[in-house]
Formats: structure tokens, sequence, C-alpha cells
């Protein structure tokens, strides 16, 4: 009986993994860079409980509508292209890494709602440790990157498919 690999893709695991962990870092892992935080600062029951309680949007689109509008009348341009862009582009690595690394993830429905379910606890994560707020709108454009990830891969992978079954038929036809 032939020994199974853990990991059949050790770069591409190793490149997650380091992923996962620049994610966190920037997103949870409290800091000095960001204004708000549970270990600077002499956090108390009241501050935190008020900063959780302000610190959701539960409305879609609302944050997203409001980036746009931004954006169109010439407010912070910059910052609010980075904002919108970073949510999508920060996540479509793990369109990339899922399917690649657990078969299951190369179905469309498991994929999305393992990303969800994955970007619902960071939500939670980042609201809880004061490291940002649970915000729909980051929920749906983190999901749309990580959807884009997974649409780009499957583009790739059935361009490298055709590419090398093109070279099998024109190298069966050469040797015929």
């Amino acid at each position: 009986m032939a020994k199974k690999r853990l990991f059949a893709h050790p770069v591409a695991f190793t490149l997650f993994i380091l992923y996962m962990l620049a994610i966190l870092f920037l997103l949870v892992v409290p800091n000095n860079y960001r204004s708000h935080n549970v270990l600077i600062g002499g956090l108390t029951w009241e501050r935190w409980s008020a900063y959780v309680t302000g610190g959701f949007n539960l409305i879609p689109f609302r944050g997203i509508a409001e980036q746009i509008s931004f954006i169109f009348s010439g407010e912070d341009v910059v910052r609010n292209a980075i904002y919108l862009a970073g949510n999508l582009v920060g996540f479509a690595p793990l369109g990339f890494f899922l399917p690649i690394l657990f078969k299951k993830q190369v179905q469309y429905k498991v994929f999305i709602i393992t990303v969800v379910s994955a970007l619902i606890c960071l939500e939670l994560a980042q609201l809880m440790t004061m490291r940002g707020s649970f915000d729909i709108d980051d929920i749906i454009l983190n999901t749309a990157g990580a959807c884009l990830g997974f649409l780009v891969l499957r583009k790739v992978v059935k361009r490298v498919v055709a590419g090398i079954n093109g070279q099998n038929h024109e190298t069966e036809q050469q040797e015929n």
C-alpha cells in the first residue's frame, strides 16, 4: 500500500500558511498602528463594550456605496479606491489556495460556504480585538475577491490542460 503524502503541494501549502499569517497580522493581531487596540490604551469593560456595540455594519452595500460616492465626488479618492480594491484583491489568494490544497474546495458551493464562514470569523475577531469592525460589506467584497481568484484559477487550469492536451495530440500526430 502506497503511503499517502500529507501535503501534495508543499510550496502551495507553505505560501498559504504565510498568506494566512499575513492576513491575521494585518487584520487581527493588535499593534501600535491602529487607533483602537485591546492591548494598548487602558482597556476597560465600558470602552470595549461601547466599541463592540457600535462597531458593525449589517446593511449590505451601504459602505461600498459610500466609498464609490466618495471616489466620484473626488473625496479622498486614493484611500477609498485602495479600500475597495484591497478588499477584493486581498482575498483573491483564497480562490487560488483552497481548491489547490483541499479537494472538496473545487466544488463551488463548498468553496463559498468555507470562504463566507472564514470571513465571518475574521470579522468577528476584528471586532472583538478592536482591530476593526464587523462589516457585511467587507464580507461581500472579500468573498467577491475570493471568487475572482477561484474563477481565474479555473480559467488558468483549463488553458494549461487544453495546452497539454493539444501538445499531446500534436505529439501523437507527429509520431503517426
